[in-house]
């Protein structure tokens, strides 16, 4: 397997988006190209952000404590990831300092 699935794996938001998405395109995780890959690691982040996701909700909204730090957590590992595996100067660099500093 290789070092980006494991990796993407590991994470338990990329866990879930690969039953997903396996399931819906009839593929396994190493069916996607690392491009794929890091395009729905950032789609992922995005929902942390965005009103009308579940996971903005549990970011901002959550009363429960545990929640919010799991919804910290998958933030910190899904923003690591990508610095990690993008290889093009993506339009999210900058947004991705911005939030870097806002979720430490």
């Amino acid at each position: 397997m290789r070092k980006i699935v494991r990796d993407a794996l590991n994470i338990s938001e990329m866990a879930y988006a690969f039953e997903c998405i396996c399931a819906d395109d009839k593929k396994n995780p190493e069916d996607y190209t690392d491009d794929e890959i890091v395009n729905e690691a950032e789609y992922r982040l995005f929902t942390y952000f965005e009103d009308g996701h579940t996971n903005n909700d549990d970011t901002r909204l959550s009363d429960d404590a545990e929640i919010r730090a799991i919804a910290r957590k998958d933030i910190r590992q899904l923003t690591v990831f990508i610095k990690r595996y993008k290889t093009t100067d993506g339009t999210y660099s900058e947004w991705l300092q911005r939030i870097g500093r806002a979720v430490k």
